[in-house]
């Protein structure tokens, strides 16, 4: 059954940050999503169409670029739903982008080491860590969970996500 990761505001309306829900597309998951969470109806949705607030990535693609609602998911599929940012954070799900390149990306920036899986730049906080690996047959892609917060944080989070397009994910 796909997983949903759910962040911020979409976190706290469901009370939980990740649930399996049935559905073999998008469309289907957020469905199935919403009936077991009305409050998101509203959030998700502007009349029968996706917010264009609201980010949806399948394996850290937005779905949007792919297929959209229609957008066919595997049992093993995983969802992250984002509401809208400003001045807050933003996560994603990197898919090949180890720990120690992200390291390197993050000192080379001038990011300051607080601790394990967590840097400060300027204007901003990241947190990472390492999540199960997506599976596709006898293949396992190492999954990285990054986080970004602060005022700076879109900023940060693109650059993360250039760089990791570019060498690692």
């Amino acid at each position: 059954m796909p997983k949903v990761n759910l962040y911020a505001t979409f976190r706290d309306l469901a009370g939980k940050s990740q649930l399996e829900v049935p559905g073999a597309t998008v469309e289907e998951v957020l469905a199935n999503l919403v009936r077991a969470y009305p409050a998101l109806k509203e959030e998700l949705f502007e009349g029968e169409g996706l917010a264009e607030r609201v980010s949806v990535f399948l394996e850290g693609r937005d779905v949007r670029y792919l297929q959209g609602l229609a957008t066919p998911l595997s049992p093993e599929a995983t969802l992250d739903l984002f509401p809208p940012v400003a001045g807050g954070g933003l996560a994603q799900t990197f898919g090949a982008l180890p720990p120690w390149l992200l390291e390197r990306y993050l000192e080379e920036w001038g990011g300051v080491k607080e601790g394990e899986g967590a840097y400060r730049l300027p204007g901003a906080r990241v947190r990472f860590r390492e999540v199960e690996p997506l599976r596709v047959g006898s293949l396992a892609i190492p999954q990285l969970q990054v986080e970004v917060e602060g005022e700076a944080a879109e900023a940060w989070f693109h650059r993360i996500a250039f760089a990791a397009s570019r060498g690692g994910g």
